[in-house]
Formats: C-alpha cells, structure tokens, sequence
C-alpha cells in the first residue's frame, strides 16, 4: 500500500491544539504523546505502581476470548499480561453492527501497530487491547452501517431492527436471527458480486449465528478480523470486570461530592482557555449507572442520597451494594477511564477528537484518586483512495488535500464554471447578422411583388429557427456530457467526503472486504502506517 501523510484541522478545537502540540491544550495532560522521554516517564511510573490483579484479569480475559473465538495470538498476549512489567495500549468503540464505521477498524490497526512500535523501540512487553464499550444504550448509534452501489453517487443508510424498549444496554440487545438475515440481505444486495463475496458474507453469518447479543456479534467479527494480530478484546459489562471494579465504585461513591468539584475546576480552566466545554451537567451528576431491571439508568445526587428515575439510595445503601452486587453499577464517560486505569497498566490510549477533549477533565481526577493520566495518543486517521477515484482525481485537477479539506469550496467553484456554453455569444451574432441581412431583402421582394411577402417573411423565420435547432442540439449535446461530469463529480464526493465528512465516518469496511477479501484488514495492519497525528491517504 502507498500512504501518503496530509496535514488535516480537526473540527474540535482542543483535540486540534493537542495534536498540534500547543501548549494551550497540552497543560491538560500528564505526557505529550509524541516524546520518547514521555513513555520513558510512564514506564517508570507503571513499575512503580503494579496492578494487583493480573492473575485474576488474565483468567478473565482467556475465558472471554475463549468465548468469543479469539485467535491463539490474542491468548498468547494475555499470557504475556499475566506477567509482572507488561503494559497495555488500550482504546475503544461501540459494538456498531458489521463493525461500524471505517474508524473502528482504524483504532484497532493503531492498537497492534503503537504496541508493536512501543515493544521495540524501549524494550518492554506492550500488548494491544481492544475495549468494547457494550454497555452503551443509545442503539441509535449502532444499528446502521451506510453503503452505496459501485454506479451511484449517493449513500444508503441501511439500518438493523434492534429492540427499542426501555434503556438496556447494548451488551444486553438480544440478535434477532430473522432481523440479522433481512440486513445483511439489504447490505449484500447493495454490493456488486464479487469472488469474495461469499467468503465476506459466510464471515458475518458464522459470527452472527454463535452470538446471542448484537454485542457478540460484533466481538466475534473483531476477532476473526484480529486475533491473528494479536487484539485482545474485552467488553465492559463482563461479571468478572465488575468484581475487579469494586475498589473504584466504593471511592466514587464515597468522594462524589469531591469528584464533581473536580470536574467542575477542571470545565472553569478549559472555559478560561477558549475551549468549548464537552462535559455538560449541573453538577448533581454521580457519574454512574445503575441497573434496575434491564434498564441502565442514570444515577443522581441530591443531598446526601443518590436517585435513579426509578429508586431512592442512601450512600451506606449504594456502598453495601457495590460490594454485594458490583454487576447493578456501570461507569460513565468520567469513571470509564477511572476504571480502564484500574483495571489495566496503560503505557498509552488511543483516543478519538472527542474522546482527547473529554479526557482534557481528568488529569487532577486521576491524581485525587492515586493514579496518572496515561498518555493519550490521538488516534490515526485515514482515507482509502482507490484507483478509480484516483483516476477521477486527476481528470478533476484536484489534489488529495484539498478535496479532504476544502471539497464543498471546490465543488461549488467547479459549478460556478459551468454556465453558459462557449457559443452563446456566436449564436446571437449569427442571428444579428442575418436578419441585418434578411429584413431588407424581405422589404425589396415585397415592394417588387407584394404577394411575396409572406413567403419571404416565413422564410426568414425558418433561418432563424435553423439557428435554433443548432444550437438546442449542442445544449443538448453538452449536457449530457455535463450530466456525466456532475456524475463523476458526485461519485468522486461520495467516495472520498461521504455525508459532508470524512470517508471513515461514515463508510464501513464491508465494501472493501467485498473487493479485496478478509486479508484486506491484515494488509492494513502491516501498511507503513505514520503515528504522528498526520491524516494517511492510501491509494490502493
């Protein structure tokens, strides 16, 4: 593959000035994530504070991978955790269906190859772990993958029947076998057959039939995907998670008041620095959930008690709970990565633009509660050129950069261009010209016979419509090639700025399985990929 690096603004300020390296944005943070002497800094600090449960969280995590299908690579890689000095690159995503958007996939490939390039270049096991966050309950967001025709120059949304009743967590959405077949029926038919067409479509079947929630299902095609690269995956709501979770639940349940004013302190200096502010709330937010029934509920504090739209709790309440039952507790975007620090050595974390600027919140967090804020490594960035559009690219005149940066500017300037056709002007001189010529002679025959005059007047008007009908023809000539134009215009937007936005968030990778196979994904996984902050262009 050929990677080209562009330099492309990010549309969230801070996650912007982060990737900069802007000392504005970097204050915010323990490490900057492009200095060798920060993950120096931060294996010093994991040796210094080693986590007490590995045994228990590699028992785990072979169980679950067990269960999901994960290859022996991934086991081999918890092996390698289970050991006293060995450090993580973690990140996450929802459970989307088939995936989701191109992105995910992007996060995974960063994991393996940042754990790779990390093990090498200081000398220290690093092993890449994928976190599934299977407990969102927004099913909005992940019951839809977009896809288009290879003729048509505009988006499906194409979207699977998912329950919509009350508010259960992902990782608790039964799948449907007759919904799953009707989707994937909707996909495949939008997609041109190809020699990997069944191969792509048994890899989505044989994953979906061994599942019993929307959040197997997407597990398993992570693994098959994965696995040979070693990707540990592990997904949030696991039973044995919550036990190692207890010590968490219990100190935020104890300081909520004292993590509220920290989030608060923190919301004052990002507003102070000219950053719009990504965590909104009134400050009565616990920064939990808590499962009543199958509903994932939001958790209140008011006085000394904590409330749910369902339920009343004092705090002795909720403590007891916690320890009794940690399984009713789920995390929130805040104590996420409380637990994520918890319960792994985080040499660094993957994070998307929105996840940088929520992460920007917890540095004095994590401090009150023992721990430091791991080193947050923007997460790669990447638009698959293929040939055909680098065709259209090059017929356009248009460079790479700026159709991801200035596309809509562009298009409209190319629009702009195509107004009139070029003999407008030519065709009214003619018509000028000729009855300049004409009306005189239709006066000198009239005046010599006047019963002529209507002949010659009629005459006259069939030059003129002569004219007409040349050059209704070349219009018509010239739309059609305009037509075409605008068509591979539109296909050019749709392939590289889908929606008004980059390719990979909107685009999933089935298209690309259906061309090129599953070892696609393996090719992208060993692409001379740059982890700089840089948006990478592959032309395939």
């Amino acid at each position: 593959m050929n990677v080209e690096c562009l330099s492309l603004p990010l549309a969230n300020k801070l996650a912007d000035d982060y990737l900069q390296g802007k000392e504005s944005a970097l204050r915010f943070f323990a490490h900057h994530p492009y200095r060798t002497e920060s993950y120096q800094a931060r294996i010093e600090w994991l040796a210094q504070h080693e986590i007490p449960h590995r045994s228990e969280l590699a028992d785990g995590l072979h169980s679950y991978n067990r269960q999901i299908g994960n290859h022996q690579e991934a086991h081999a890689n918890i092996d390698i955790l289970r050991e006293p000095g060995t450090m993580v690159v973690i990140g996450g995503q929802q459970a989307g269906v088939l995936t989701g958007p191109l992105y995910t996939i992007y996060k995974a490939v960063h994991l393996i190859q940042a754990a790779k390039r990390l093990r090498d270049q200081h000398g220290v096991p690093v092993v890449p772990v994928f976190w599934i966050a299977g407990e969102d309950h927004d099913i909005d967001e992940i019951d839809h993958v977009y896809g288009m025709t290879d003729h048509e120059t505009r988006l499906h949304k194409l979207k699977m029947e998912l329950p919509r009743s009350g508010r259960p967590s992902a990782s608790s959405v039964p799948l449907d076998r007759d919904a799953c077949r009707s989707f994937l029926d909707q996909v495949f038919a939008l997609m041109t057959e190809t020699a990997e067409t069944a191969s792509i479509r048994t890899w989505a079947e044989e994953a979906a039939a061994a599942s019993e929630t929307v959040v197997d299902w997407f597990a398993r095609l992570m693994a098959r995907l994965f696995g040979k690269h070693g990707l540990i995956l592990v997904e949030s709501s696991l039973p044995f998670l919550r036990e190692l979770e207890k010590p968490v639940f219990t100190e935020v349940v104890e300081r909520n008041e004292e993590l509220s004013s920290l989030l608060a302190a923190a919301a004052g200096r990002l507003e102070q620095a000219g950053y719009p502010l990504q965590l909104e709330g009134g400050g009565q937010e616990a920064n939990l959930f808590l499962y009543e029934g199958m509903d994932r509920l939001q958790l209140l504090r008011h006085g000394d008690h904590f409330v749910t739209r369902r339920g009343i709790y004092t705090r002795a309440e909720l403590l007891e709970l916690a320890s009794a039952d940690p399984c009713r507790f789920s995390a929130n975007v805040v104590t996420r990565p409380l637990m994520q620090e918890h319960l792994f050595p985080t040499l660094a974390f993957v994070a998307g633009p929105g996840e940088i600027a929520y992460w920007a919140y917890f540095k004095e967090v994590f401090e009150a509660f023992g721990k430091e804020l791991p080193i947050v490594l923007p997460r790669m960035s990447v638009t698959l050129v293929e040939g055909a559009i680098a065709r259209l690219l090059k017929d356009f005149d248009l460079g790479i950069d700026r159709a991801l940066i200035s596309f809509a500017e562009w298009r409209a300037a190319w629009e702009s261009k195509q107004g009139p056709h070029p003999l407008a002007d030519r065709f009214e001189e003619v018509r000028a010209a000729l009855q300049e010529l004409y009306r005189p002679l239709v006066g000198d025959v009239a005046h010599l016979e006047p019963g002529l005059r209507q002949l010659a007047e009629k005459n006259a008007q069939r030059l003129l419509q002569n004219v007409d009908f040349l050059e209704s023809r070349l219009e018509r000539a010239l739309e059609q090639r305009e037509d075409i134009g605008k068509r591979r215009l539109y296909r050019l937007e749709a392939a590289l700025f889908p929606a008004g936005g980059l390719q990979e968030r909107k685009l999933s990778i089935l298209p690309f399985l259906n061309k090129y196979g599953l070892s696609f994904v393996d090719r992208l996984v060993e692409a001379p990929f740059v982890h700089d902050g840089s948006h990478q262009v592959v032309y395939l």
